[in-house]
């Protein structure tokens, strides 16, 4: 290798470092601006349940009642979740679809004219077929239980895991009155224990930023919320893919598959090597 070729060589390895160094550096700065879901912090885990028709058809409820008025899912025909989540086509469209003039084969493009919606609110309402694949399952289950009030905003509330959001909570009449409020938690030591006086007492400190629900606001409690939350959430990750479940299923017989077939070809194989020996 020549003295030229080894600069270049040099030169291309400064190059991959730096760059490295480079996504290390903004990776720690976005770190740094809050967890995974802003002020709430770690996103609360969601495992979807794609096999469970019952929670889809209560999610697809929810959403045409109470979000379908704003946002699309413009890459979804009415027929297709009707027929993926075993609701007959009549009772679907008596009950789902309040619009007489749509058809099966029709797009969910939404039932709020985009150009006016912008003027309305600043931004057109997005579309959300594939939200939960953009954001994540646990940032959407988690931003749509965090909403709470906030005099300061337009629609009078705010949201922790997105803070700022022009949307307004469509779900409070559910949810209720949920506020930030204040709480005396313990103050832990260096050894992971609690700190304590002389007298053994827990010593305590305020923090603020937890969500709290009013009592006898919202029409469901907070069990039965999350659920709704849950089936809602369900149902858009199910948008995101329809066919994700039934690949999931495949893949189990594709790995089966492989693991027979290679234990075959290992047979096969020590017996034409027997012939070597």
């Amino acid at each position: 290798m020549t003295t030229k070729q080894k600069v270049i060589k040099i030169n291309k390895s400064v190059k991959f470092l730096l760059l490295f160094t480079l996504l290390f550096g903004i990776n720690n700065l976005l770190s740094a601006e809050g967890g995974p879901c802003k002020d709430y912090g770690d996103c609360d885990k969601f495992k979807y349940s794609l096999n469970d028709m019952e929670s889809l058809q209560s999610g697809a409820s929810t959403f045409l009642n109470y979000c379908y008025g704003c946002h699309s899912l413009q890459y979804s025909r009415w027929g297709r979740i009707a027929k993926d989540l075993q609701i007959p086509e009549d009772i679907f469209f008596e009950n789902l679809v309040f619009d007489k003039s749509i058809k099966a084969g029709d797009l969910m493009t939404g039932a709020m004219p985009k150009d006016e919606s912008a003027q309305w609110f600043g931004v057109a309402p997005p579309d959300l077929t594939l939200v939960s694949r953009v954001r994540g399952d646990d940032w959407l289950y988690s931003y749509l239980r965090t909403y709470y009030e906030d005099s300061s905003k337009q629609y009078g509330v705010n949201n922790l895991v997105y803070p700022g959001t022009a949307m307004p909570n469509v779900l409070a009449a559910l949810q209720g009155n949920q506020k930030l409020i204040c709480k005396n938690i313990p103050i832990i030591a260096k050894n992971g224990g609690e700190k304590r006086d002389s007298e053994g007492n827990a010593l305590t400190k305020e923090k603020c930023g937890f969500l709290q629900v009013e009592e006898g606001t919202g029409s469901l409690n907070k069990e039965d919320f999350d659920k709704v939350i849950y089936d809602l959430t369900n149902f858009l990750v199910y948008v995101g893919e329809p066919s994700k479940a039934s690949r999931e299923r495949i893949g189990w017989y594709v790995i089966f598959y492989f693991l027979i077939f290679t234990a075959l070809s290992a047979l096969l194989y020590r017996e034409y090597h027997k012939d070597y020996h």
